[in-house]
C-alpha cells in the first residue's frame, strides 16, 4: 500500500485523461488548449478532490460510504462551482465516484480494512454487536462483510457484556433489587447487546 506522500506525488503528475475524465464536448477549450482565466479544467477539481481523499485516508481508515459523503460535503456542487468549471449538474458526484474508485483500485481505501479496524475499536469500548452493526452500516455498503466481522460465538459477546458491567458497576452479579437489575439491563441495551446476551451476562 502506498503512503499519502507517494499518492500525492503521483497525483501531481496525473492529467484528466489519467483519471478517466473525458473532455467536455461543449467546453470552450480542447484537451490541449490553454486554460482561460474564466473557465478552469475539470481535472483541477478532480485533483483537489483526490488530495482531500488522501488527507482523510492518511488520518485513518474510512468506509467507502463515509469517505464519499465527506467528499461531497467538502465540495458542495453549487451553481457558482458549475459556472466556474463550465459544467452541468452532476459533476462533483461523478468526480467523487471516480476518485473513490481510484482509491479502491489502488488499495488506498478498503471497506474490509475499515470494518476490521472499526470492530476492534468498538469492542475495546465495550460495544455490542447491534450497536457496532448500526455504526458500520452508516459508513459501509457491504452488509455481508459487516455480518462476517460480527459473527462471534455468543459466549464471546457474553464475556464482553460482563466486562462492560464490571467496568460500570464493579460487579457482574445479578442485582437483588428489580430496579437495579433494570438499570443494568438498560445500560447493556444502550451498548448494543441483545436480550439473550444480557440475561447470560449476569452471574
Amino acid at each position: 500500500m502506498k503512503n499519502a506522500e507517494e499518492f500525492l506525488a503521483e497525483l501531481a503528475m496525473k492529467s484528466g485523461a489519467d483519471l478517466g475524465i473525458e473532455p467536455n464536448p461543449h467546453s470552450a477549450f480542447g484537451e490541449s488548449d490553454s486554460l482561460s482565466s474564466e473557465v478552469k479544467n475539470t481535472a483541477e477539481l478532480a485533483k483537489k478532490i483526490e488530495a482531500k481523499a488522501v488527507a482523510l485516508l492518511a488520518m485513518r481508515e474510512h468506509g467507502a460510504k463515509e469517505l464519499k459523503q465527506k467528499l461531497l460535503t467538502k465540495f458542495p456542487e453549487t451553481s457558482e462551482l458549475l459556472a466556474e468549471y463550465a459544467e452541468q449538474p452532476g459533476l462533483v458526484k461523478l468526480l467523487v465516484t471516480d476518485v473513490l474508485t481510484l482509491c479502491q483500485e489502488n488499495n488506498w481505501q478498503s471497506d474490509e480494512r475499515y470494518i476490521e479496524q472499526a470492530v476492534r475499536n468498538y469492542v475495546d469500548k465495550g460495544h455490542g454487536p447491534q450497536k457496532i452493526r448500526q455504526k458500520l452500516q452508516q459508513n459501509c455498503h457491504d452488509s455481508g462483510q459487516i455480518s462476517a466481522a460480527l459473527d462471534w460465538d455468543e459466549s464471546d459477546w457474553v464475556e464482553l457484556a460482563q466486562d462492560a458491567l464490571y467496568k460500570k458497576y464493579g460487579s457482574c452479579k445479578k442485582p437483588a433489587e428489580q430496579k437495579e437489575q433494570a438499570r443494568c439491563m438498560r445500560f447493556l441495551q444502550s451498548r448494543g447487546f441483545s436480550q439473550s446476551t444480557i440475561w447470560k451476562s449476569f452471574r
